[in-house]
């Protein structure tokens, strides 16, 4: 962090008695203490700000959604309409800013002469045609945010696209030219505090930004090719920094499974030759050398599958590992 980011501390009294602290407390604190108490009021200030935003939306958009009952001239017009599908079309168009999608879907099934299924197809086509004209709308006008706001603003907007009132509600407030530098500034001075001050926590707060990162992509995509033990939709919810470490964990994983079955192999060759040898020395030795090599739970898949294939073999292995049984203290067989 350059110190060129990191605002005077006469610019942050400046802030912070605008915000109701006193002189004589700022006066008491170090540029450290001042500097910190910044970040907090600032970053504070910022989502109560984007808070407010949104509770004005959701009151603007509840007025406008008062009036559920279905006039009698609407009746008359849906009556009309018999079997002319086109005409739905236009219909939905006129009293988009009156009905809510599943109103619309009630309305018309109760007075059109059309099959349900033909019903539901018209308007999911039509509200899918609507949501890209108002999202596409949105994108343009917060087109000069920065990057990471404006990809999770857009976020939020697709998550609320079946609200088509309310996606008009908020293109409608962004016309006010206070209302867009409003949310340039704050967005602007929230990135700037979280990526100078905080940036362990820039994916935490811009995760449909970091989502879409080439990074994250890609990250995703290793994980899938060396296991498929998880799906597509739970890797995306890890952020970059557990993604990596799950990458390196499998990968380390897959080395040691390698080894083991090396190892594991090695073993199996040695005693069962040395089970074949006259000598029984032999398979002293080879008894040694796998209780000395290989760790418990290693140790125990070679006994067991000898164990398996030659019903003399733990017998003459047990036999052949007393005098050694300090090493084993920590394995299991």
């Amino acid at each position: 962090m350059s110190k060129s980011n990191i605002p005077s501390a006469r610019s942050m009294k400046v802030y912070l008695s605008n915000n109701g602290h006193t002189q004589i407390e700022l006066d008491h604190l170090s540029n450290s203490e001042l500097f910190e108490l910044y970040k907090k009021e600032s970053l504070e200030s910022i989502y109560l700000f984007q808070s407010d935003l949104d509770k004005k939306i959701c009151i603007a958009t509840a007025e406008g959604l008062k009036h559920y009952e279905i006039e009698d001239k609407l009746k008359t017009k849906i009556k009309k309409i018999g079997r002319d599908i086109s005409k739905v079309y236009d219909m939905i168009d006129e009293y988009i800013d009156e009905y809510t999608y599943d109103q619309f879907l009630e309305i018309f099934r109760s007075y059109l002469s059309v099959p349900a299924p033909k019903i539901e197809k018209i308007l999911k086509v039509k509200y899918r045609q609507l949501q890209e004209v108002w999202l596409e709308k949105l994108k343009i006008r917060f087109a000069s945010l920065p990057d990471e706001e404006r990809i999770q603003l857009m976020h939020y907007y697709e998550k609320n696209r079946d609200n088509i009132k309310k996606l008009k509600q908020i293109y409608h407030f962004s016309e006010d030219e206070y209302y867009v530098g409003d949310i340039q500034r704050i967005s602007e001075s929230k990135l700037s505090i979280i990526k100078n001050f905080m940036p362990e926590l820039m994916e935490e707060n811009y995760k449909a930004y970091y989502d879409e990162t080439p990074e994250k992509i890609n990250l995703i995509q290793e994980v899938l090719k060396l296991t498929h033990s998880y799906p597509r939709s739970y890797l995306k919810r890890l952020s970059i920094s557990k993604l990596l470490f799950l990458k390196n964990e499998i990968i380390e994983q897959d080395k040691r499974d390698i080894i083991n079955k090396k190892l594991f192999n090695k073993h199996i060759k040695a005693l069962e030759e040395a089970m074949n040898s006259p000598n029984d020395n032999d398979f002293s030795k080879a008894a040694l050398n796998v209780i000395t090599e290989l760790d418990g739970d290693n140790l125990h898949r070679v006994v067991n599958y000898l164990t398996n294939k030659n019903k003399t073999f733990l017998n003459k292995f047990n036999a052949s590992i007393k005098t050694y049984q300090n090493i084993l203290k920590n394995k299991f067989i």
